[in-house]
C-alpha cells in the first residue's frame, strides 16, 4: 500500500538511492510463459511488442529483486542513447531440475523505433531525435 510504502521510505533503511551506471547492452525480461496447450493439444506461443518489454526502463515501474540475504525494488531510466544499443532479452529461466526456455515472440518494429520515453525529462528536452 501506498501509505505504508510512504512510511518506510522516512526510514534510514529504506532510503531511495540513485546509482548511475553505464551498460553495454540492455536486459529485457519477457513475460512469463503460458503453462497450458489450447483446445488442439498445440503450444500456445504468446507474443509481445518490444515496447512493453521495454517499460523497464521508463522510470516509474519497479521491479522486486531478491537474493538470499534481501529483498529490493529497482526503477530503472535511460540518461543518454550510445551510437548503437543492444537488446538482450532473457529467455532462458533456471530452476531446481533442469534450465527452461520462453518461446515468447517479439515483435520488433523495423523503422520508426523511438527510445524517447524511456530518457529522462531532460535529455528528452535536449535530444530531438532519439
Amino acid at each position: 500500500p501506498a501509505e505504508e510504502k510512504a512510511q518506510l521510505l522516512q526510514n534510514s533503511e529504506y532510503q531511495e538511492r540513485m546509482v548511475e551506471s553505464t551498460f553495454l547492452y540492455l536486459t529485457l525480461d519477457l513475460p512469463t510463459a503460458p503453462l497450458y496447450k489450447d483446445e488442439k493439444e498445440q503450444l500456445i506461443i504468446p507474443q509481445v511488442p518490444l515496447f512493453s518489454i521495454l517499460a523497464k526502463f521508463n522510470g516509474s515501474t519497479e521491479k522486486e529483486y531478491k537474493t538470499y540475504k534481501e529483498n529490493f525494488l529497482k526503477r530503472f531510466q535511460l540518461t543518454r542513447l550510445p551510437p548503437y544499443l543492444i537488446f538482450c532479452i532473457k529467455r532462458f529461466t533456471k530452476n531446481n531440475f533442469f534450465v527452461e526456455k520462453n518461446p515468447t515472440i517479439v515483435n520488433f518494429p523495423i523503422t520508426n523505433v523511438d527510445l524517447r520515453e524511456y530518457l529522462s525529462e531532460e535529455v528528452q528536452a535536449a535530444h530531438a531525435h532519439t
